[in-house]
């Protein structure tokens, strides 16, 4: 479970570098505090499908490819 999470927080983590986001613009483009983008990043934190999906939109993706 941990090692998904870590998957998901870095891949996260680099579409958003990727894309010249900030951890501040991605929680003002989702609605969640950078608090919790930070702690999706980290691992330390079990998000949900609908916190993944913001996120998804936000960075422009398919949800499939935080996973990938």
């Amino acid at each position: 479970m941990l090692q998904q999470r870590r998957r998901v927080g870095d891949r996260v983590r680099d579409l958003r570098e990727e894309r010249g986001v900030t951890q501040e613009k991605l929680a003002e483009l989702t609605g969640l505090s950078r608090h919790t983008v930070y702690r999706i990043e980290l691992a330390q934190y079990g998000t949900s499908v609908d916190h993944l999906a913001l996120i998804a939109r936000a960075l422009r993706v398919e949800i499939v490819a935080l996973f990938n």
